[in-house]
């Protein structure tokens, strides 16, 4: 087919038609390529990220974090020692006590630590260190500020060193005849002054109130781990019916009264619940033994028999224990009363020993047989000395503002007299020496005070001071002289010498002290 038209010509429909045909797969791919590319450029736009501005964050301190409290672990579970309760204990016949029957008795019943001593109920006024207001003292000198100790303070420490060093090792008493099985120096003379065997308790009762009386308690103090096993060995001697010791006659309860006055003293320290029951046995012993409306001698039964001697250790175990918190029948201090007044001569002051063979209101003093040649009893004012201070710890000191206002001064007075007039004296080859009657009377003057007390001190020393042995052995110690040596020996006298020596601090005046 030829093309008639004039070249100038516009195409016609037909034409311009065919040649778009002619050329629409290029234009298809042309639009196919700028679709393609346009799809690209949206792509690369739509996952452009974005950066908008932040907003602004208003920002408050954060509240403290909240207080962490610690909670402490439970304690580990102690185990109990089955055997640890001592049957002694749990065997004597006490009157019942809201107080301690709650109280569990563990611990350390042999008293080989000082934990179960730790006190309970403390005073700031009765007791070791607390003052002179307190009825048994302000216990221990020491050596306060440094100063130089006096004559009386270092006797007393070598008496003590000598106590420490003749305890039995094992069981904690003082043997009264074997006590030279423990002297310290091998090389040097063994030393000698055995007692009688049968005085155990009493000697051991006498050692421990040396030490308690120096200040030790079951807690604490130089000594306090010799104290703990003597008062130890004492609760261990108890038995069920609350005697110490065995039965041994006439000395079964002189070694008891000495015994429970260690126990009390020890007691009133610290306040052990370990003790209590103990103490509680030996006060009820003592109180079922006393004659009704009387007083005490020899028998574990009423039987009506007294005599003063032994009335006066009774008199200070009751009031050892009643300061302790025990309960003692007032009946008993009255019976006392009653009987140092019915044995004392109101017109010399002088009392008696016993009736019968104990010479009756105003005899002097007693001794055995063997020894009345030897120690007369004219030397000595023994029992006038125990009624004068049994009756000043039984006096109403409220009631007192001196020792005139005392309802039966008088008679006092003499007993004062006649204890100043008969002083001690070392001299053991004219009967002079008896530490017996030196204990009671240092304690009875040191209260009376005044003149009397001025003089006797100075006595009290001169025969003391000069006579306490500083050989080998025997330094430290006393001889046991005089007419009660043979029974306690050397224990007994040493012990007895360093609680006269004590006297300062062992117990309050009952009148000024306050």
């Amino acid at each position: 087919m030829t093309d008639d038209r004039h070249p100038s010509a516009p195409p016609s429909f037909h034409d311009a038609l065919g040649t778009q045909l002619e050329r629409a797969p290029y234009l298809i791919a042309s639009l196919g390529m700028h679709a393609t590319l346009a799809l690209l450029l949206a792509g690369i736009g739509f996952l452009r990220p974005q950066v908008r501005e932040a907003p602004l964050l208003q920002v408050s301190a954060l509240p403290p974090p909240p207080e962490v409290v610690e909670v402490p672990p439970p304690p580990p579970d102690v185990p109990v020692d089955p055997e640890i309760l001592d049957p002694l204990l749990t065997e004597i016949d006490v009157i019942a006590d809201p107080a301690s029957e709650t109280l569990e008795a563990v611990g350390d019943p042999d008293f080989t630590s000082a934990s179960p001593f730790e006190a309970s109920d403390w005073s700031n006024v009765i007791g070791p260190g607390g003052g002179s207001g307190g009825p048994l003292g302000s216990r221990g000198s020491g050596n306060p500020r440094g100063r130089r100790p006096s004559p009386t303070e270092a006797a007393v420490a070598r008496g003590l060193e000598w106590l420490a060093d003749h305890q039995t090792p094992d069981d904690g008493y003082w043997d009264a005849d074997e006590f030279m099985s423990w002297d310290q120096d091998a090389r040097a003379p063994a030393s000698d002054g055995a007692g009688s065997p049968v005085h155990d308790v009493g000697a051991t009762g006498l050692a421990c109130l040396a030490f308690l009386g120096h200040g030790n308690t079951l807690t604490s103090g130089a000594y306090s781990e010799v104290l703990r096993r003597g008062v130890g060995w004492l609760r261990r001697a108890q038995l069920a019916s609350g005697l110490l010791g065995e039965e041994v006659g006439s000395g079964t309860l002189y070694n008891h009264a000495i015994g429970t006055m260690a126990l009390g003293e020890a007691y009133y320290a610290g306040h052990s619940p370990l003790l209590r029951d103990n103490l509680k046995g030996a006060v009820q012993v003592i109180q079922r033994a006393r004659n009704p409306y009387n007083a005490w001698r020899y028998s574990l039964e009423p039987n009506g028999d007294n005599d003063s001697s032994i009335t006066g250790w009774m008199v200070f175990a009751l009031k050892t224990a009643k300061e302790s918190g025990i309960d003692v029948s007032q009946d008993a201090f009255d019976g006392a009363e009653n009987w140092f007044a019915t044995m004392t001569d109101k017109g010399t002051g002088r009392t008696g020993y016993a009736f019968g063979e104990g010479g009756g209101p105003g005899g002097r003093p007693s001794r055995p047989r063997a020894y009345l040649e030897r120690f007369p009893s004219e030397r000595s004012e023994a029992l006038t000395a125990v009624a004068l201070l049994s009756r000043i710890f039984l006096s109403d000191s409220d009631k007192l503002r001196s020792w005139r206002d005392h309802p039966d001064y008088e008679v006092l007075r003499r007993q004062a007299d006649l204890c100043a007039r008969t002083l001690p004296v070392w001299d053991p080859e004219g009967g002079s020496c008896d530490f017996y009657y030196w204990y009671y009377g240092t304690f009875a003057l040191y209260q009376w005070g005044g003149e009397h007390w001025t003089s006797w001190r100075k006595a009290i020393e001169t025969a003391l001071l000069p006579n306490q042995r500083s050989d080998g052995n025997f330094a430290g110690s006393w001889d046991p002289v005089g007419p009660w040596g043979h029974e306690g020996g050397r224990v007994y006298s040493t012990a007895v010498g360093t609680l006269i020596l004590e006297v300062y601090y062992r117990y309050s005046r009952v009148l000024g002290g306050r």
